[in-house]
């Protein structure tokens, strides 16, 4: 006996199917893609801000919550030995590097852009390093995660971070720290790189925030407009945007 469907049912059926679908297109309106969230950060800077700002494809947030798309890709310039970043602000860390020389402050960059699979080897080799020094891989993970972010969560993987040490970092060293403070490089840094549009990425007592420790040597460009407004507000990027987008 074949089966035939009242009507009532295939009006419920139908309905259902519509409202999922509604449901759908309003989650994905929700949670957009990381391609979408890219191009939506770097094309939707308010219209008074266009008027005045540089480099406001550089203006938008990566981090846990905002990684980049997978299909991402940037081309790349030289700016201190084989270190690289994105090609279009190279040119304003070159600068200041030379600036610096200038007023006698050797910058020594340690670390720039970096695909995500070397990303990826440089957590596996910090989570190992911490479970050697007696953490359980759980903890070991969670730690090395607030040092080293997730491929595609990482500012170096978009060619926009630099990590600058002093040249003579290595010899007392073994790693890098927070007491970078402490020396001539960083006071530079703190006065001057904003005129660069560079800004500390990770700024002390926001941990909660960023999700990444203090780290002194971390420097992300934004463009000279925003790394000013930045600099002078005393807020990490994540709090600066969500009043500044």
């Amino acid at each position: 006996m074949k089966y035939v469907m009242k009507p009532e049912k295939v009006l419920a059926v139908t309905l259902l199917i519509y409202l999922l679908y509604i449901g759908f297109q309003l989650l994905a309106m929700n949670y957009p893609s990381s391609s979408d969230k890219l191009r939506i950060a770097q094309e939707n800077v308010p219209y008074a801000t266009v008027q005045r700002a540089d480099n406001l494809w550089a203006y938008y947030l990566i981090n846990a919550e905002n990684p980049l798309p997978r299909d991402f890709t940037v081309g790349l310039d030289y700016v201190q030995g084989n270190f690289m970043l994105d090609e279009r602000c190279a040119g304003y860390a070159r600068k200041m590097i030379e600036d610096a020389a200038a007023d006698g402050v050797q910058l020594t960059v340690v670390s720039a852009y970096r695909d995500v699979q070397k990303q990826q080897e440089n957590l596996e080799a910090y989570t190992r390093r911490l479970i050697g020094e007696g953490h359980s891989s759980t903890e070991a993970r969670r730690l090395a995660e607030k040092e080293i972010m997730l491929p595609y969560t990482s500012e170096h993987n978009a060619g926009l971070a630099l990590d600058i040490l002093t040249p003579d970092w290595w010899e007392s060293h073994d790693d890098v720290t927070a007491d970078f403070e402490n020396t001539e490089q960083f006071r530079w840094l703190s006065e001057n790189a904003d005129k660069y549009g560079f800004i500390l990425r990770y700024p002390k007592e926001y941990e909660n925030v960023t999700g990444i420790i203090y780290e002194p040597w971390h420097y992300r460009f934004v463009g000279i407009y925003y790394a000013r407004k930045i600099k002078k507000s005393g807020l990490p990027l994540e709090y600066f945007y969500k009043t500044n987008f």
